[in-house]
């Protein structure tokens, strides 16, 4: 794999987890999540909007009084007690030693950039987003793609749906820099239009400014340009590692590391029998939705090379947060162990893919031997 092989080690990232990551908003509130975050030793904590809103919701009702000694004005309008919320929030992940990398996810903000209304309506959304940013001590916002068909998906041709994008983008952008923030574009791998770090790229670099960038997500490539959960083997054919090559080479010297904003972590379970696409329900989606796993947790069969991609990350001079991202069936547990079990399956998964990463060991985690190929390909034509 044509990858660079300089000796130079990196300074170790700080680590963070996404709130969803530790826990379903159903079961465990967002005050929780941060206390584990911290008495775990991650440095940061992503805010999963759901969990800052059910947060919001707790408060309206009386609860967590002691995040707020000065007590709540009265009548105090939704827009003001999310701000003082959001405030409450930012000083209690501060006084458990964690930032806030992010603050996520922004949806629905593709097939807009042609049309005045829709671009109105949905920077009026991110709006909302973008004042609490300040509050909350965060400086960079999630916007996802789209997994939605264009508007007019016979008449539309990448570069056209491109160039909207930009011009839509370039408008967020101006936006959130109003309130000092920045913006990150990340694709889904199951995005309708927008599925590669390529085609992400390619919208940043002509949107051209310097509050909006690039975040990487390992499932999101990887599922995507690697796996296939709606294949016997879960594997895109020519079922070999080889295939990724050249998207990794191209990531080494593509993108300057500071325009890499955040690199989101996660590795995924084999599926037992292929996901099906169903009616706004991509294959990818579902998988994604039920199966993470945090990264180096091949006992618990993950399969994907996060390894390989989080080395290739690195050789681009990235020197940004690590956190991570797994969403999984057993995050909807009530059990009061919940919050740790995930927590510190995810604190150790980072420290394996650090040492991994730094020592040079995922080269031969990359050596895929014949038999292993020769499995994935007979599994391919059952």
């Amino acid at each position: 794999m044509p990858m660079s092989t300089s000796n130079a080690t990196p300074p170790k990232p700080r680590f963070a987890i996404a709130s969803l990551s530790l826990g379903s908003f159903l079961y465990h509130t967002l005050p929780d999540k941060i206390v584990t975050a911290a008495k775990l030793g991650y440095d940061g904590i992503e805010i999963f909007m759901p969990d800052f809103e059910d947060f919001v919701r707790q408060v309206s009702m009386g609860l967590h009084t002691s995040l707020f000694p000065l007590g709540l004005p009265s009548p105090l309008s939704t827009p003001d007690l999310e701000l003082l919320c959001a405030t409450a929030i930012g000083d209690f992940a501060t006084s458990h030693g964690l930032s806030i990398p992010v603050l996520q996810p922004f949806r629905d903000f593709e097939a807009i950039g042609h049309s005045p209304s829709l671009l109105s309506a949905a920077l009026a959304r991110a709006e909302r987003w973008l004042r609490l940013m300040p509050a909350m001590r965060t400086d960079l916002l999630l916007v996802c793609s789209n997994n939605l068909l264009p508007l007019d998906p016979s008449d539309t041709p990448w570069e056209r749906y491109r160039d909207d994008q930009v011009v839509a983008m370039r408008a967020l952008g101006e936006l959130a820099a109003r309130y000092g923030v920045r913006i990150g574009y990340e694709p889904l791998a199951w995005g309708t239009v927008v599925n590669r770090w390529e085609q992400v790229w390619e919208v940043v670099q002509r949107v051209d400014m310097p509050n909006v960038g690039v975040i990487l997500d390992s499932f999101n490539s990887l599922g995507q340009q690697y796996a296939d959960p709606s294949s016997p083997s879960s594997v895109r054919p020519p079922h070999e590692l080889a295939q990724l090559a050249p998207s990794l080479s191209l990531l080494t010297t593509s993108i300057p590391p500071h325009k890499i904003f955040l690199l989101q972590l996660a590795d995924a379970a084999r599926p037992s029998s292929p996901f099906l696409t169903s009616k706004n329900a991509p294959a990818r989606m579902k998988w994604s939705r039920t199966s993470r796993l945090f990264p180096c947790e091949k006992e618990r069969g993950a399969f994907l090379p996060v390894e390989q991609y989080t080395a290739a990350v690195m050789q681009t001079g990235f020197g940004g947060w690590w956190s991570l991202e797994v969403f999984n069936s057993s995050l909807e547990s009530d059990g009061e162990g919940c919050m740790e079990e995930h927590g510190g399956r995810g604190i150790r998964g980072l420290e394996g893919l650090w040492e991994s990463v730094r020592s040079g060991a995922w080269r031969e985690e990359g050596r895929e031997g014949k038999e292993g190929r020769a499995a994935l390909r007979a599994q391919a034509q059952l």
